[in-house]
């Protein structure tokens, strides 16, 4: 039976993904801030849930080296994070800080405590949740997005550091979806109205609603299992759409059209 560790799985894309996970035979670890709210996956036979704030470095330690004594773990998927949407130029020093600790400074550590695990196994694999918003800047996103391209980035120098071990690296890419995290992200968007709303809509692509979490899990699983030498994942059709629309684009024209799509009344 192989193994899957996860952060921040207490809600949304984590949740489903433990779920989905388990129904496909796989032992789950899953990790989260509060285990109160894992109780309904701790009741499945082949889930075990254990405590971790990614922003407590002592017990980031604590919990993967007792899961990797207890467990022969394959992969290791990096999901815990939060949002916050405003301008740049009204976030608090402390949201920032909090917001860089559990998203980027948390992920960073929990990585690090894995990849000895992987280089003495020869295999592994590391998922890590990123997001759209880490390979396309969006307005009122400056803070958040940057967090994101910066683990999206440290991803893409592991894929080069690790893969001579054996070890795969791959980043997810929602965009939005339709869960907590979506529900409770910090936003003030007061004097971008426009843009805010423009911006869901675009984000959107012509559907009703952002794509439920359990399609991201599909993708997350797809991209453990499947032995492709790929890096990015956008976890679902309307991601799919718009990652390949900016990869298509000069990043020169896209901008242009972007803003004059975002400002339009």
């Amino acid at each position: 039976m192989k193994t899957i560790f996860i952060t921040g799985a207490s809600s949304g894309i984590g949740k489903e993904t433990a779920k989905y996970f388990s129904n496909h035979g796989w032992q789950v670890i899953a990790t989260m801030r509060n285990l109160d709210k894992g109780k309904d996956l701790s009741e499945l036979s082949n889930v075990v849930t254990m405590p971790l704030d990614v922003t407590n470095p002592k017990q980031i330690q604590d919990t993967c080296q007792e899961a990797m004594k207890r467990y022969d773990i394959d992969v290791l998927f990096n999901n815990a994070g939060y949002g916050l949407m405003a301008p740049i130029e009204r976030i608090e020093k402390r949201q920032i800080e909090q917001l860089f600790n559990t998203d980027v400074f948390g992920t960073m550590l929990v990585t690090q405590e894995f990849i000895p695990h992987f280089k003495k196994r020869q295999k592994g694999t590391i998922l890590t949740t990123t997001s759209l918003a880490g390979i396309i800047a969006l307005p009122l996103d400056g803070v958040y997005g940057a967090a994101k391209r910066a683990l999206t980035s440290m991803c893409e120098s592991l894929y080069y550091e690790l893969k001579p071990f054996g070890i795969t690296v791959k980043v997810m890419l929602p965009g939005g979806t339709n869960t907590p995290f979506l529900e409770s992200a910090d936003a003030d968007v007061s004097g971008y109205e426009t843009a805010s709303a423009n911006q869901r809509k675009w984000l959107l692509n012509g559907n009703s609603q952002f794509p439920s979490p359990d399609q991201a899990a599909e993708v997350i699983y797809m991209a453990a299992t499947d032995g492709k030498d790929k890096i990015h994942y956008p976890t679902d059709s309307a991601s799919q759409k718009l990652y390949n629309q900016y990869m298509d684009s000069n990043i020169e024209d896209f901008k242009i059209d972007f803003y004059n799509m975002l400002f339009e009344t």
